[in-house]
């Protein structure tokens, strides 16, 4: 079993039982892994906004059924906070809360799709989600990452 595999594909290509993708409270429209899958789902999430039911807090997770047009049968979108003051400790804490939440859920296979961070790498990224899966609670999970960012 492979516990972290990197795949240089869209978000809605991913490998998983469920897919995950940040959004931010001070970007709109939609953009990156988030707006694709939003895309796939006619919009959703996007309504969630309109509505004033979703913003994109830190903290905040919408989970949505998929409707088959996207290789994961759940998508969850994680509030990121202000995406202006996203730094690599603060990504951290939220890859890691994407990772609780996704256990507590009861699911084993995460896609996790992440927009690039200046100054992070891939490297950076493989090594915050490593950190966490090698905490015992996290010991069955395998996670897909999809970046879009520098390579290193």
């Amino acid at each position: 079993m492979t516990r972290l595999q990197v795949l240089d594909r869209p978000a809605d290509t991913l490998p998983g039982e469920v897919a995950a993708a940040l959004f931010y409270s001070d970007i709109r429209p939609l953009f990156g892994p988030s707006a694709l899958l939003d895309w796939r789902l006619n919009g959703l999430l996007t309504d969630q906004l309109r509505k004033g039911c979703a913003q994109g807090r830190q903290g905040e997770y919408v989970l949505i059924s998929g409707n088959g047009k996207m290789a994961a049968s759940w998508i969850l979108f994680a509030g990121g906070g202000q995406r202006r003051e996203l730094t690599p400790l603060t990504l951290a804490g939220l890859i890691g809360s994407v990772l609780e939440v996704v256990h507590r859920a009861g699911f084993g296979r995460l896609a996790l799709a992440l927009d690039a961070l200046e100054d992070m790498v891939i490297q950076d990224v493989e090594r915050i989600v490593w950190d966490f899966l090698d905490k015992d609670r996290f010991n069955n999970m395998q996670v897909v990452l999809a970046w879009r960012g520098p390579r290193g």
